[in-house]
């Protein structure tokens, strides 16, 4: 196992796009918080909460982006068919189909922590007054972002495997939280159904970053453990037919 995963990391370090997209989806919210702190930073309201808050809904930026990394991990081994010289050297396959998200998993929350870290500490050196961890929901909101960033990273992967396609399984990753959730939420309120809005995946995920999820959500918790079941359920699926499936 050891191998695979020594393997899988040599081949997501030696592609130019993977450094791209970790680079740009470290940036973005580096620079936004930062540029928030100093720019409204003295203001009497700025706390701890607020700085959460900025970092936390920037990071679901890079959090999408470490899930695209990891779509384009897998379905280019079946673009250009090296997942087959991959499957022939460990013809247990489980071994190469864990390895691979055991990587992805470890880059998208290591970087989130560094992401998240810094955002804090040079946003508190920037703004006026205590920002604390201890203000409302802020600590929660940050530890809720590396942990949408693992299973956006999952779900990533899980979607490379089912659909074997970059641009088609990129454009659902991307697409459904961006678009589709937006409109059946918007037919669930137009057909009086709003309490049915909290259902929808990544609206209940998205309740792990915020600093004060609403009364009409699953909370935080409840929202992360529901999010995570439709996560390892696509997983299982992508898991068990890649095994049984032709590379």
């Amino acid at each position: 196992m050891i191998d695979a995963i020594r393997s899988e990391w040599i081949k997501v370090t030696t592609v130019t796009s993977t450094w791209v997209l970790v680079l740009v989806g470290g940036a973005f919210p580096l620079v936004i918080s930062l540029l928030t702190a100093a720019l409204d930073g003295d203001n009497e309201f700025y706390d701890g909460s607020e700085l959460a808050s900025v970092i936390a809904g920037t990071a679901v930026v890079s959090s999408m982006i470490f899930g695209v990394v990891a779509t384009l991990g897998i379905t280019s081994e079946f673009s250009h068919l090296t997942i087959r010289p991959t499957f022939a050297g460990l013809p247990d396959r489980w071994r190469a189909l864990l390895a691979k998200p055991v990587v992805h998993v470890a880059m998208s929350a290591s970087m989130t922590v560094v992401i998240v870290v810094v955002a804090w500490v040079l946003g508190s050196a920037l703004a006026t007054g205590d920002q604390s961890l201890d203000d409302d929901g802020a600590l929660p909101a940050l530890i809720g972002v590396v942990a949408l960033a693992v299973g956006l990273t999952l779900l990533g992967y899980a979607l490379g495997m089912l659909v074997r396609n970059t641009a088609a399984a990129i454009c659902i990753l991307l697409l459904w939280p961006l678009v589709a959730e937006g409109l059946i939420a918007g037919l669930l309120g137009a057909a009086g159904a709003e309490g049915l809005q909290r259902w929808l995946p990544y609206v209940a995920g998205i309740g792990m970053v915020v600093t004060e999820p609403g009364s009409d959500s699953l909370g935080r918790v409840g929202g992360g453990i529901y999010f995570f079941a439709w996560v390892i359920a696509l997983l299982a699926i992508g898991l068990w037919a890649t095994h049984r499936r032709d590379a």
